[in-house]
Protein backbone atom coordinates (compact mmCIF):
# COMPACT_ATOMS: atom_id res chain seq x y z
CA UNK A 1 0.00 0.00 0.00
CA UNK A 2 1.45 3.27 -0.99
CA UNK A 3 1.75 5.58 2.08
CA UNK A 4 0.32 8.44 0.63
CA UNK A 5 -2.32 11.03 2.55
CA UNK A 6 -4.28 12.14 -0.48
CA UNK A 7 -6.02 15.63 0.11
CA UNK A 8 -7.23 18.34 -1.85
CA UNK A 9 -5.28 16.83 -4.97
CA UNK A 10 -6.51 14.21 -5.80
CA UNK A 11 -8.82 11.60 -3.42
CA UNK A 12 -11.50 9.98 -5.18
CA UNK A 13 -9.88 6.55 -6.05
CA UNK A 14 -6.33 5.02 -3.43
CA UNK A 15 -3.19 5.69 -5.88
CA UNK A 16 -2.63 2.97 -8.28
CA UNK A 17 0.61 1.39 -8.70
CA UNK A 18 0.77 0.77 -12.58
CA UNK A 19 4.66 -0.19 -13.02
CA UNK A 20 4.69 -2.61 -9.95
CA UNK A 21 8.36 -3.95 -11.18
CA UNK A 22 11.75 -4.53 -9.01
CA UNK A 23 13.18 -2.32 -11.34
CA UNK A 24 13.51 1.68 -11.58
CA UNK A 25 10.22 2.53 -13.33
CA UNK A 26 10.23 6.11 -13.81
CA UNK A 27 8.21 8.85 -16.24
CA UNK A 28 11.41 10.89 -16.51
CA UNK A 29 15.30 9.41 -16.72
CA UNK A 30 17.73 11.12 -14.41
CA UNK A 31 18.90 11.06 -10.64
CA UNK A 32 16.13 11.07 -8.61
CA UNK A 33 13.47 10.79 -11.16
CA UNK A 34 13.54 15.07 -11.33
CA UNK A 35 13.05 16.73 -14.32
CA UNK A 36 15.88 18.94 -15.32
CA UNK A 37 14.68 20.71 -18.42
CA UNK A 38 10.76 20.87 -18.80
CA UNK A 39 8.16 19.07 -17.30
CA UNK A 40 7.01 15.86 -19.64
CA UNK A 41 4.13 14.39 -20.64
CA UNK A 42 3.35 11.01 -19.60
CA UNK A 43 -0.57 10.71 -19.48
CA UNK A 44 -3.14 11.33 -21.93
CA UNK A 45 -6.95 10.63 -22.38
CA UNK A 46 -9.61 10.37 -25.05
CA UNK A 47 -12.66 8.92 -25.93
CA UNK A 48 -12.69 7.56 -22.02
CA UNK A 49 -9.31 5.84 -22.28
CA UNK A 50 -6.24 6.74 -20.31
CA UNK A 51 -2.59 6.43 -22.09
CA UNK A 52 0.59 6.39 -19.95
CA UNK A 53 4.13 5.82 -20.65
CA UNK A 54 7.61 5.44 -18.78
CA UNK A 55 10.79 3.70 -19.03
CA UNK A 56 11.87 0.81 -17.09
CA UNK A 57 15.62 -0.09 -16.27
CA UNK A 58 17.46 -2.70 -13.83
CA UNK A 59 19.88 0.28 -12.80
CA UNK A 60 20.13 4.42 -12.20
CA UNK A 61 21.75 3.50 -16.10
CA UNK A 62 19.19 4.74 -19.11
CA UNK A 63 19.04 1.15 -20.35
CA UNK A 64 15.97 -0.52 -20.35
CA UNK A 65 12.42 -0.76 -22.08
CA UNK A 66 9.87 1.73 -22.66
CA UNK A 67 6.09 0.51 -21.33
CA UNK A 68 2.65 1.60 -22.22
CA UNK A 69 -0.38 0.74 -20.16
CA UNK A 70 -4.04 1.68 -20.72
CA UNK A 71 -7.11 1.54 -18.86
CA UNK A 72 -10.49 1.84 -21.16
CA UNK A 73 -12.91 3.45 -18.13
CA UNK A 74 -11.19 6.25 -16.75
CA UNK A 75 -8.02 4.92 -15.03
CA UNK A 76 -11.22 1.86 -12.62
CA UNK A 77 -9.39 -0.88 -14.55
CA UNK A 78 -5.70 -1.13 -16.13
CA UNK A 79 -4.61 -4.15 -18.90
CA UNK A 80 -1.11 -5.62 -18.87
CA UNK A 81 1.73 -3.13 -19.97
CA UNK A 82 2.43 -3.07 -23.05
CA UNK A 83 6.74 -2.89 -24.37
CA UNK A 84 7.03 0.08 -26.96
CA UNK A 85 10.56 0.00 -27.34
CA UNK A 86 12.72 -3.04 -26.37
CA UNK A 87 15.99 -3.17 -24.32
CA UNK A 88 18.19 0.07 -25.28
CA UNK A 89 19.98 3.12 -23.92
CA UNK A 90 17.30 5.82 -23.88
CA UNK A 91 17.94 9.60 -23.09
CA UNK A 92 15.50 11.46 -20.43
CA UNK A 93 11.98 12.12 -21.99
CA UNK A 94 9.33 11.24 -23.12
CA UNK A 95 5.81 12.95 -24.63
CA UNK A 96 2.43 10.96 -24.93
CA UNK A 97 -0.46 12.36 -26.73
CA UNK A 98 -3.73 11.08 -27.99
CA UNK A 99 -6.97 12.75 -30.44
CA UNK A 100 -9.76 10.46 -30.48
CA UNK A 101 -7.89 6.86 -30.76
CA UNK A 102 -5.10 8.23 -32.20
CA UNK A 103 -1.97 8.27 -29.56
CA UNK A 104 1.72 8.97 -30.33
CA UNK A 105 4.47 8.16 -27.77
CA UNK A 106 7.43 10.11 -28.69
CA UNK A 107 10.85 9.32 -27.10
CA UNK A 108 14.69 9.94 -27.05
CA UNK A 109 17.33 7.37 -27.65
CA UNK A 110 20.88 7.40 -27.86
CA UNK A 111 22.12 5.55 -30.64
CA UNK A 112 26.37 5.86 -32.06
CA UNK A 113 26.49 8.66 -29.35
CA UNK A 114 24.21 10.69 -30.18
CA UNK A 115 20.37 11.20 -29.46
CA UNK A 116 17.54 10.49 -31.98
CA UNK A 117 13.61 10.54 -31.77
CA UNK A 118 11.61 7.71 -32.20
CA UNK A 119 7.63 7.40 -32.10
CA UNK A 120 4.94 5.15 -32.47
CA UNK A 121 1.69 5.77 -33.47
CA UNK A 122 -1.60 3.70 -32.67
CA UNK A 123 -4.98 4.78 -34.51
CA UNK A 124 -6.92 2.10 -32.44
CA UNK A 125 -6.79 3.59 -29.14
CA UNK A 126 -3.63 1.57 -27.80
CA UNK A 127 -4.59 -1.73 -29.14
CA UNK A 128 -1.99 -1.94 -31.65
CA UNK A 129 0.99 0.23 -32.37
CA UNK A 130 2.78 0.92 -35.77
CA UNK A 131 6.60 0.26 -36.50
CA UNK A 132 9.47 2.55 -34.82
CA UNK A 133 9.61 6.21 -37.41
CA UNK A 134 12.44 8.62 -36.88
CA UNK A 135 11.08 12.16 -36.38
CA UNK A 136 14.44 13.40 -38.09
CA UNK A 137 15.48 11.45 -41.10
CA UNK A 138 19.03 13.50 -41.55
CA UNK A 139 21.71 15.22 -39.30
CA UNK A 140 21.81 11.93 -37.59
CA UNK A 141 25.18 12.68 -36.22
CA UNK A 142 23.71 15.34 -34.16
CA UNK A 143 21.47 15.48 -31.11
CA UNK A 144 17.66 15.68 -31.59
CA UNK A 145 15.96 15.85 -28.31
CA UNK A 146 12.74 17.13 -26.32
CA UNK A 147 10.32 15.93 -28.49
CA UNK A 148 6.57 17.21 -27.75
CA UNK A 149 3.53 17.30 -29.90
CA UNK A 150 -0.35 18.43 -30.04
CA UNK A 151 -1.72 16.09 -32.05
CA UNK A 152 -5.62 17.03 -33.44
CA UNK A 153 -6.95 14.16 -35.69
CA UNK A 154 -4.35 13.72 -38.11
CA UNK A 155 -2.61 16.34 -38.35
CA UNK A 156 0.63 16.32 -35.97
CA UNK A 157 2.69 20.00 -35.17
CA UNK A 158 6.22 18.59 -33.57
CA UNK A 159 8.35 20.60 -31.65
CA UNK A 160 11.94 19.41 -30.23
CA UNK A 161 15.51 20.76 -29.40
CA UNK A 162 18.25 20.02 -32.19
CA UNK A 163 22.17 20.84 -32.23
CA UNK A 164 22.48 20.94 -36.31
CA UNK A 165 24.69 23.25 -37.38
CA UNK A 166 23.45 26.40 -38.60
CA UNK A 167 26.40 28.48 -39.83
CA UNK A 168 28.64 26.06 -39.34
CA UNK A 169 27.69 26.11 -35.18
CA UNK A 170 26.36 23.11 -33.73
CA UNK A 171 24.13 25.45 -31.55
CA UNK A 172 20.67 23.64 -29.74
CA UNK A 173 17.58 25.44 -31.03
CA UNK A 174 13.88 24.70 -30.90
CA UNK A 175 12.48 23.54 -34.28
CA UNK A 176 9.41 22.88 -35.44
CA UNK A 177 7.08 20.63 -38.26
CA UNK A 178 3.81 19.65 -39.44
CA UNK A 179 2.25 16.10 -40.60
CA UNK A 180 -1.05 16.42 -41.76
CA UNK A 181 -1.48 12.98 -42.70
CA UNK A 182 0.20 11.05 -39.64
CA UNK A 183 3.36 11.61 -40.92
CA UNK A 184 3.14 10.59 -44.30
CA UNK A 185 3.99 13.79 -45.34
CA UNK A 186 5.99 17.10 -44.00
CA UNK A 187 6.43 20.49 -43.90
CA UNK A 188 9.95 21.11 -43.79
CA UNK A 189 12.16 21.50 -40.35
CA UNK A 190 11.72 25.21 -39.11
CA UNK A 191 13.88 26.82 -37.22
CA UNK A 192 12.47 29.06 -34.78
CA UNK A 193 14.74 29.95 -32.14
CA UNK A 194 18.36 29.91 -30.31
CA UNK A 195 16.83 27.85 -27.26
CA UNK A 196 16.18 24.23 -26.28
CA UNK A 197 13.58 21.71 -24.69
CA UNK A 198 10.43 23.32 -26.22
CA UNK A 199 6.25 22.36 -25.44
CA UNK A 200 3.83 22.81 -27.79
CA UNK A 201 0.06 23.03 -26.70
CA UNK A 202 -3.13 23.77 -29.15
CA UNK A 203 -6.56 25.95 -27.89
CA UNK A 204 -8.82 23.12 -27.81
CA UNK A 205 -11.54 26.21 -28.59
CA UNK A 206 -9.72 27.15 -31.96
CA UNK A 207 -7.34 24.44 -33.70
CA UNK A 208 -5.58 26.38 -35.53
CA UNK A 209 -3.97 28.82 -32.07
CA UNK A 210 -0.72 27.22 -30.99
CA UNK A 211 1.48 27.88 -27.92
CA UNK A 212 4.93 27.62 -27.51
CA UNK A 213 7.30 27.31 -23.98
CA UNK A 214 10.74 27.22 -24.42
CA UNK A 215 14.23 28.08 -22.64
CA UNK A 216 17.56 29.04 -23.42
CA UNK A 217 20.45 28.06 -21.20
CA UNK A 218 23.56 28.86 -21.36
CA UNK A 219 26.03 30.86 -19.94
CA UNK A 220 24.89 34.15 -20.01
CA UNK A 221 20.89 33.50 -20.43
CA UNK A 222 18.92 30.86 -18.55
CA UNK A 223 14.96 32.21 -19.27
CA UNK A 224 11.69 30.99 -20.12
CA UNK A 225 10.71 31.75 -23.77
CA UNK A 226 7.14 31.88 -25.45
CA UNK A 227 5.90 32.02 -29.16
CA UNK A 228 2.88 31.59 -30.79
CA UNK A 229 1.10 30.46 -33.90
CA UNK A 230 -2.67 31.84 -35.16
CA UNK A 231 -2.37 30.20 -38.25
CA UNK A 232 -2.23 26.65 -37.30
CA UNK A 233 1.75 26.88 -37.71
CA UNK A 234 2.18 27.79 -40.83
CA UNK A 235 3.44 30.97 -39.11
CA UNK A 236 4.69 32.43 -35.83
CA UNK A 237 5.08 35.14 -33.72
CA UNK A 238 8.97 36.20 -32.39
CA UNK A 239 9.70 35.51 -29.14
CA UNK A 240 8.72 37.06 -26.16
CA UNK A 241 11.04 36.59 -22.89
CA UNK A 242 8.55 35.74 -20.50
CA UNK A 243 10.63 35.87 -17.32
CA UNK A 244 12.89 38.39 -17.53
CA UNK A 245 15.12 36.84 -14.89
CA UNK A 246 17.81 34.63 -15.06
CA UNK A 247 16.71 31.42 -13.50
CA UNK A 248 20.25 30.44 -11.53
CA UNK A 249 23.02 29.40 -11.44
CA UNK A 250 25.48 26.56 -13.45
CA UNK A 251 23.61 23.47 -12.59
CA UNK A 252 20.96 21.81 -14.71
CA UNK A 253 19.04 22.16 -11.63
CA UNK A 254 19.31 26.26 -11.97
CA UNK A 255 17.04 26.08 -15.48
CA UNK A 256 13.89 27.79 -15.59
CA UNK A 257 12.04 24.64 -16.04
CA UNK A 258 8.02 24.94 -16.57
CA UNK A 259 5.23 24.14 -18.61
CA UNK A 260 2.07 25.69 -20.52
CA UNK A 261 -1.89 25.48 -20.75
CA UNK A 262 -4.20 27.18 -23.28
CA UNK A 263 -8.14 26.80 -23.26
CA UNK A 264 -11.01 29.66 -24.32
CA UNK A 265 -7.94 31.61 -24.94
CA UNK A 266 -6.79 31.71 -21.62
CA UNK A 267 -2.72 31.21 -21.52
CA UNK A 268 -1.45 29.85 -18.13
CA UNK A 269 2.62 29.95 -18.69
CA UNK A 270 4.81 28.63 -15.55
CA UNK A 271 8.62 28.27 -14.66
CA UNK A 272 10.52 28.46 -11.80
CA UNK A 273 13.32 30.99 -10.92
CA UNK A 274 14.92 32.29 -7.91
CA UNK A 275 13.99 35.80 -8.26
CA UNK A 276 11.90 35.71 -4.60
CA UNK A 277 14.91 34.48 -2.81
CA UNK A 278 14.44 30.85 -2.92
CA UNK A 279 13.11 28.72 -5.78
CA UNK A 280 9.42 29.26 -6.68
CA UNK A 281 7.05 28.38 -9.73
CA UNK A 282 6.25 31.50 -11.09
CA UNK A 283 3.23 31.87 -13.18
CA UNK A 284 2.12 34.83 -15.78
CA UNK A 285 -1.71 34.54 -17.07
CA UNK A 286 -2.69 35.58 -21.21
CA UNK A 287 -6.82 36.13 -21.35
CA UNK A 288 -6.20 37.48 -24.96
CA UNK A 289 -4.98 34.06 -26.44
CA UNK A 290 -0.55 34.72 -25.80
CA UNK A 291 -1.14 38.59 -27.20
CA UNK A 292 -0.76 40.50 -23.89
CA UNK A 293 0.19 39.29 -20.54
CA UNK A 294 -0.48 39.46 -16.99
CA UNK A 295 1.96 38.81 -13.97
CA UNK A 296 4.59 37.31 -12.88
CA UNK A 297 2.95 35.95 -9.77
CA UNK A 298 4.95 33.67 -7.26
CA UNK A 299 2.37 30.76 -7.32
CA UNK A 300 4.27 28.72 -4.90
CA UNK A 301 5.43 31.03 -2.05
CA UNK A 302 7.11 27.88 0.18
CA UNK A 303 9.78 28.24 2.30
CA UNK A 304 11.15 25.25 0.66
CA UNK A 305 12.24 24.33 -2.95
CA UNK A 306 10.10 24.21 -5.42
CA UNK A 307 10.82 22.55 -9.08
CA UNK A 308 8.98 20.91 -11.70
CA UNK A 309 5.18 22.42 -12.58
CA UNK A 310 2.53 21.11 -14.95
CA UNK A 311 -0.16 22.96 -15.31
CA UNK A 312 -3.55 21.94 -17.12
CA UNK A 313 -6.40 23.75 -17.77
CA UNK A 314 -10.22 23.13 -18.25
CA UNK A 315 -13.17 24.72 -20.13
CA UNK A 316 -14.78 25.81 -17.25
CA UNK A 317 -12.86 28.18 -15.70
CA UNK A 318 -10.64 25.53 -13.39
CA UNK A 319 -6.73 24.94 -14.41
CA UNK A 320 -4.40 23.30 -11.97
CA UNK A 321 -0.51 23.42 -11.40
CA UNK A 322 1.38 20.43 -9.69
CA UNK A 323 4.57 20.88 -8.85
CA UNK A 324 7.45 18.98 -6.53
CA UNK A 325 8.39 20.39 -3.30
CA UNK A 326 10.88 20.17 -0.34
CA UNK A 327 7.72 20.43 1.98
CA UNK A 328 9.51 17.83 4.88
CA UNK A 329 13.37 17.84 3.59
CA UNK A 330 12.18 15.43 0.76
CA UNK A 331 10.18 16.17 -2.57
CA UNK A 332 6.31 15.80 -2.14
CA UNK A 333 3.96 16.52 -5.10
CA UNK A 334 1.74 19.54 -4.29
CA UNK A 335 -1.06 21.81 -5.99
CA UNK A 336 -2.89 25.20 -6.07
CA UNK A 337 -6.08 25.14 -7.85
CA UNK A 338 -8.05 28.26 -9.78
CA UNK A 339 -11.56 28.00 -10.32
CA UNK A 340 -11.69 31.61 -12.33
CA UNK A 341 -9.47 31.60 -15.04
CA UNK A 342 -6.55 32.91 -12.75
CA UNK A 343 -8.02 35.39 -11.29
CA UNK A 344 -7.10 33.69 -7.93
CA UNK A 345 -5.71 30.72 -6.41
CA UNK A 346 -6.29 28.67 -3.30
CA UNK A 347 -3.66 27.64 -1.00
CA UNK A 348 -0.80 25.19 -1.51
CA UNK A 349 -2.30 21.16 -0.91
CA UNK A 350 -0.67 17.62 -0.92
CA UNK A 351 -0.85 15.15 -3.17
CA UNK A 352 1.32 12.95 -1.31
CA UNK A 353 3.11 12.95 2.63
CA UNK A 354 5.67 10.21 2.99
CA UNK A 355 9.41 10.21 3.16
CA UNK A 356 10.11 9.03 0.01
CA UNK A 357 10.97 11.17 -3.44
CA UNK A 358 8.02 12.18 -5.31
CA UNK A 359 8.46 13.88 -8.57
CA UNK A 360 7.72 13.94 -12.10
CA UNK A 361 4.29 14.80 -11.98
CA UNK A 362 2.28 14.73 -14.75
CA UNK A 363 -1.61 15.98 -15.35
CA UNK A 364 -4.09 15.12 -18.04
CA UNK A 365 -8.00 17.06 -18.03
CA UNK A 366 -11.10 14.89 -19.80
CA UNK A 367 -13.99 15.37 -19.50
CA UNK A 368 -14.08 17.40 -15.98
CA UNK A 369 -12.10 14.60 -14.39
CA UNK A 370 -8.39 15.40 -13.93
CA UNK A 371 -6.06 12.19 -14.38
CA UNK A 372 -2.33 12.33 -12.08
CA UNK A 373 1.20 10.21 -12.78
CA UNK A 374 3.69 10.69 -10.59
CA UNK A 375 6.53 8.36 -9.56
CA UNK A 376 7.44 7.64 -5.85
CA UNK A 377 10.35 4.96 -4.29
CA UNK A 378 8.51 5.00 -1.01
CA UNK A 379 8.16 0.85 -1.57
CA UNK A 380 12.45 0.91 -2.08
CA UNK A 381 12.13 1.53 -5.64
CA UNK A 382 10.81 3.54 -8.35
CA UNK A 383 7.29 3.02 -9.55
CA UNK A 384 4.75 4.72 -11.28
CA UNK A 385 1.41 5.86 -9.33
CA UNK A 386 -1.71 7.09 -11.16
CA UNK A 387 -5.04 8.73 -9.42
CA UNK A 388 -8.39 10.51 -10.55
CA UNK A 389 -10.06 13.41 -9.29
CA UNK A 390 -9.68 15.71 -6.73
CA UNK A 391 -11.24 16.56 -3.70
CA UNK A 392 -12.40 20.05 -2.18
CA UNK A 393 -9.93 22.30 -1.20
CA UNK A 394 -8.51 22.56 1.98
CA UNK A 395 -11.88 20.64 3.16
CA UNK A 396 -12.27 17.04 4.48
CA UNK A 397 -14.56 15.70 5.73
CA UNK A 398 -14.49 16.11 9.53
CA UNK A 399 -14.47 19.62 8.62
CA UNK A 400 -17.97 19.77 6.36
CA UNK A 401 -19.27 16.78 8.95
CA UNK A 402 -20.24 14.76 5.93
CA UNK A 403 -22.57 12.24 5.81
CA UNK A 404 -23.08 9.48 3.82
CA UNK A 405 -26.33 7.05 3.64
CA UNK A 406 -27.43 4.55 1.64
CA UNK A 407 -31.03 4.20 3.14
CA UNK A 408 -33.77 6.05 2.29
CA UNK A 409 -35.97 8.26 5.05
CA UNK A 410 -38.26 10.80 5.26
CA UNK A 411 -36.68 14.19 4.71
CA UNK A 412 -33.14 11.97 3.86
CA UNK A 413 -30.62 11.77 1.12
CA UNK A 414 -29.76 8.58 -0.69
CA UNK A 415 -26.41 8.35 -2.47
CA UNK A 416 -26.15 5.04 -4.45
CA UNK A 417 -24.96 4.03 -8.20
CA UNK A 418 -24.53 7.22 -10.23
CA UNK A 419 -27.59 9.46 -8.62
CA UNK A 420 -28.22 11.14 -5.64
CA UNK A 421 -31.81 11.03 -4.55
CA UNK A 422 -33.33 14.33 -2.50
CA UNK A 423 -36.71 13.48 -0.34
CA UNK A 424 -38.18 16.04 1.70
CA UNK A 425 -38.84 20.02 1.85
CA UNK A 426 -35.95 22.41 1.63
CA UNK A 427 -33.46 23.82 -0.44
CA UNK A 428 -29.99 22.10 -1.80
CA UNK A 429 -26.87 23.13 -3.39
CA UNK A 430 -24.70 20.32 -5.32
CA UNK A 431 -20.78 21.48 -5.35
CA UNK A 432 -18.15 19.68 -7.33
CA UNK A 433 -15.13 18.45 -5.63
CA UNK A 434 -13.42 21.71 -6.69
CA UNK A 435 -15.87 23.58 -4.89
CA UNK A 436 -17.77 25.17 -7.75
CA UNK A 437 -21.45 25.50 -7.40
CA UNK A 438 -23.36 23.18 -10.39
CA UNK A 439 -26.63 22.79 -9.13
CA UNK A 440 -29.12 24.74 -6.71
CA UNK A 441 -33.06 24.33 -6.02
CA UNK A 442 -36.16 23.87 -4.12
CA UNK A 443 -37.46 19.82 -3.28
CA UNK A 444 -40.75 19.90 -2.45
CA UNK A 445 -41.07 15.86 -2.51
CA UNK A 446 -38.95 14.31 -4.07
CA UNK A 447 -35.68 15.10 -6.52
CA UNK A 448 -33.03 13.28 -8.75
CA UNK A 449 -29.65 14.56 -9.30
CA UNK A 450 -27.43 12.84 -11.81
CA UNK A 451 -23.81 15.18 -12.45
CA UNK A 452 -21.86 12.34 -13.79
CA UNK A 453 -19.02 10.63 -12.20
CA UNK A 454 -17.04 11.76 -9.67
CA UNK A 455 -17.44 13.26 -6.29
CA UNK A 456 -19.86 15.71 -5.45
CA UNK A 457 -21.26 17.52 -2.03
CA UNK A 458 -24.23 17.81 -1.40
CA UNK A 459 -26.13 20.44 0.91
CA UNK A 460 -29.81 19.88 1.91
CA UNK A 461 -31.71 21.20 5.14
CA UNK A 462 -28.63 22.23 6.86
CA UNK A 463 -26.23 19.08 6.10
CA UNK A 464 -23.44 18.02 4.18
CA UNK A 465 -23.50 14.98 2.09
CA UNK A 466 -20.61 13.31 0.29
CA UNK A 467 -21.42 11.52 -2.78
CA UNK A 468 -19.00 9.46 -4.46
CA UNK A 469 -20.87 8.20 -7.89
CA UNK A 470 -19.18 5.79 -10.55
Amino acid sequence: MLNVLMVACGCLMEPVNLSDDPAQDRPYLDTWNHPTERSTKNIAVCNDKVHVAWFNSDTWSHSGYLYYRRSLNRGLTWEPKVTIAGYREFARELWIECSGDTVVIAYEVVSGGNVDILYRISEDGGATWSPEYSLVSSYTSYNQEAPALALIGARMHWVWADNRPVFFVPLYNTYYKRSDDLGATWTADRIQDLSDSPIIVADPSNPNIFHMWFMIYNTSQKRARYRRSTNAGVSWSSTVDMSGYNAGGPTPYDRPIGSIAAVNNVVYYTWVDERYGNKEVILKRSTDGGNSWSGPVNLSGTPTKSWNPFVAASPTGEARVYWMDSLDGDWEIVCKITTDWGNSWGTVQRLTNNTAHDGAVSVAYYDDHWFILWSSDVSGNYEVYFTRDPCPDAVGDGDLKVEEKTEVKANDVEISGNRILIRGEGNFKLFSSDGRLVASGTVAGEKILKPGRGVWFLIFRGKTYRAVLR
